[in-house]
């Protein structure tokens, strides 16, 4: 198992609409129900289909996704332990700078 260190971040971030795609659906819908013409179907089809290359690309850029759930709580139990185990470090620390 790869260790989390070793997974890069994405400083890329996202938001709730990168995700929603009824209202692209519902104007799909409406273009073919009011018998607009192919072109602005398939316009707001193109555009649809991009939306969900960009979600794809930005669940693909997420950390930690080709984990299983299992392997991932593995891996906060294990972080979890380092964590504590640096805080008694520091404390440690704060302690022996404050005797000198």
């Amino acid at each position: 198992m790869e260790s989390p260190q070793q997974t890069t971040i994405s400083s890329s971030t996202f938001k709730k609409s990168d995700f929603t795609f009824d209202q692209d659906f519902n104007n799909i819908i409406d273009l073919l129900l009011n018998g607009s013409n192919s072109d602005a179907v398939g316009k707001a089809v193109a555009q649809l289909d991009e939306k969900f290359e960009n979600a794809k690309q930005v669940l693909d850029s997420l950390p930690g996704l080709q984990y299983t759930k299992e392997e991932q709580e593995v891996i906060l139990a294990q972080e979890l332990k380092v964590l504590e185990r640096k805080k008694k470090q520091l404390e440690s620390y704060k302690h022996l700078t404050t005797l000198n």
